[in-house]
């Protein structure tokens, strides 16, 4: 049993959703199929709600959201009655949003529980699209939504977790039934639901993160996440035009590349399969017969080389002086509580006798530095910072062990005239980051893959 996870741009055409269609269809084993919003869908839901809306914006929303969804069936469906019963349940989708929506305009007030749930929308008529589709082309598709299906989280509002153990006891009985009754079910990705009930997203990308949870419940053989690209590569191919894919990537050197840039797995996918050793294959939907990359317990192990290189753009360093400031107890606890309670994430942190500077995104910088400055509390007696940084990740199975891959990196570096701030290695074996000058990234991230890959 296989658990197929497709994005929203395989969705965002009616070919391309055909595409998607025939590879489903092509295979006759039992699987779950998981899709994300079509692509676009979430942002604008959004950006609906950051501001305050007059009603006739929310019927003209509404009415924009019905006929992108509409077309699409229309393009892609030939049977009348099957197109008929899709586009009634997208209009039935619609009501219980538009109500919503109209709630939000009404009190012009935005909650983190009325966010996710009109956040998740896009997802809840993607799979109607996409089983419809299925219909036509003679499978027995049903839509399905997450929170009515049993995909159980944590609570957390924006970035929930999944409880595995309660998804599994909640989802298996009304999956292995689908399956008895020999349907395919078309599960909306993105979001579950919390122990009291309320939706809860997982954030960007969380639909492949739904799909290794789903996979984690079923114990599937193997978890397919279709993208519109071949898989992980040496490197961002926008960079460096020659870069080359990676063939085998193991748990670790995926989890580390997904975090530190790589936007082709959501970060937390790689647990939920690690959990129950299911292989994970990232294959491209308009090149399907490419191999695409497999993620195992183990890669191919070279000590010799790196694997692969991931880049964020756009991160901040905020550096807190004070005397002992790494060295009395509870600093470092104060200061990542407060930022983690305004959901500040810090990317890495390294200590010394008089400062700790922190890597955070270079949108949280403002809120970091009114938060700091709130708590000094006689321990900080000074904020720097720096916001025109960006991160280069070097990761390999065998960084940990070798010898000499660090000197040939910063030699690569040192040749493009560019200076490297903060440096993390140690906290993984398979990956160590640093960071340069925004302006230098790109020409420092060609040195070091020509450095490894010879291009």
């Amino acid at each position: 049993m296989r658990v197929l996870k497709f994005g929203g741009s395989s969705l965002k055409t009616a070919p391309s959703m055909l595409d998607v269609g025939n590879i489903i269809a092509a295979d006759r084993e039992r699987k779950v199929v998981v899709v994300s919003a079509v692509s676009g869908v979430t942002e604008s839901l959004l950006q609906f709600v950051a501001q305050p809306r007059k009603e006739e914006e929310v019927r003209a929303f509404i009415k924009k959201l019905r006929d992108m969804h509409v077309q699409l069936m229309e393009e892609a469906i030939k049977d009348e009655d099957i197109l008929n019963d899709g586009v009634e349940r997208i209009e039935r989708k619609l009501v219980r949003l538009e109500r919503m929506l109209y709630g939000i305009s009404y009190l012009e007030e935005v909650t983190p529980k009325t966010k996710d749930f009109v956040q998740c929308y896009g997802e809840r008529l993607s799979v109607i699209l996409v089983a419809a589709m299925l219909k036509d082309m003679g499978v027995k598709a049903v839509p399905c939504d997450a929170d009515e299906l049993g995909i159980m989280t944590d609570g957390v509002f924006g970035s929930a977790t999944a409880d595995l153990d309660a998804t599994r006891w909640s989802l298996v009985p009304k999956i292995q039934e689908m399956f008895y009754n020999g349907q395919t079910p078309i599960v909306t990705g993105f979001f579950g639901v919390g122990p009291d009930g309320a939706v809860t997203v997982f954030g960007r990308n969380g639909s492949d993160y739904s799909a290794a949870a789903i996979a984690n419940a079923l114990d599937a053989e193997v978890l397919e996440i279709w993208k519109d690209v071949d898989g992980f590569m040496s490197v961002d191919p926008k960079i460096v035009p020659q870069a080359v894919p990676i063939r085998l990537l193991s748990y670790d050197e995926a989890a580390e590349l997904a975090y530190f840039g790589a936007k082709i797995l959501h970060p937390m996918t790689v647990e939920p399969a690690r959990a129950k050793n299911i292989a994970i294959r990232v294959k491209n939907v308009f090149n399907p017969d490419a191999e695409g990359t497999l993620i195992q317990q183990k890669s191919d192990e070279n000590l010799e080389c790196i694997k692969s290189i991931s880049c964020m753009r756009n991160l901040a360093i905020v550096k807190v002086f004070g005397e002992g400031a790494g060295y009395r107890t509870g600093v470092m606890s104060v200061i990542s509580q407060k930022l983690s309670d305004s959901d500040v994430n810090i990317y890495s942190a390294v200590t010394s006798q008089t400062c700790i500077a922190l890597l955070i995104d270079r949108k949280d910088l403002s809120l970091a530095k009114k938060i700091l400055s709130d708590i000094r509390e006689g321990f900080i007696s000074k904020i720097e910072t720096n916001d025109d940084l960006a991160l280069i990740c070097i990761v390999g199975e065998g960084l940990g062990f070798s010898k000499g891959i660090a000197s040939r990196v910063f030699n690569a570096v040192a040749k493009e005239g560019a200076s490297i701030g903060l440096i993390s290695a140690g906290a993984s074996m398979v990956a160590y980051h640093f960071t340069v000058d925004k302006k230098d990234l790109d020409k420092v991230t060609r040195a070091v893959h020509e450095e490894f890959f010879g291009c």
